[in-house]
């Protein structure tokens, strides 16, 4: 992991990354993925089960459509709130100044790719109504 940062980061942004407080980074990380993975593999099943129900013709047991509102809301408000948290309160504190502008970038990146997600999610979930 650190050979693959450190080529596109300089070098004094590497040092003490993983060592001062990266770990709560890392954790956030780590549940937003399997935060997402969640998601996306809840929203083939409940596409898969739809499509079970109208082969056989029957009517699902119950409506899913306030489940995947709140999992959609939480995509929609909790990752926008962890890169504010971040960059105002993280990076301020523990961050290094001349590092501003590769965080900035990654902060980027992970937005691009949230929208994506939400995307996907909203499709998926409520892509047929």
């Amino acid at each position: 992991m650190k050979t693959l940062l450190a080529e596109g980061l300089p070098a004094e942004c590497m040092t003490g990354t993983f060592h001062s407080h990266g770990g709560v980074a890392l954790a956030v990380t780590v549940v937003g993925l399997a935060g997402a993975i969640y998601s996306l593999a809840k929203g083939f099943s409940w596409l898969r089960e739809e499509a079970g129900y109208r082969r056989t013709g029957h009517h699902p047991p119950e409506d899913r459509r306030v489940a995947k509102s709140w999992l959609l809301g939480l995509w929609v408000l909790l990752p926008p709130l962890w890169l504010y948290v971040e960059d105002i309160f993280l990076y301020r504190h523990y961050g290094k100044a001349a590092c501003f502008d590769s965080f900035r970038y990654a902060q980027e990146i992970v937005a691009r790719g949230w929208l994506v997600v939400v995307a996907v999610l909203t499709f998926l979930y409520f892509g047929k109504e």
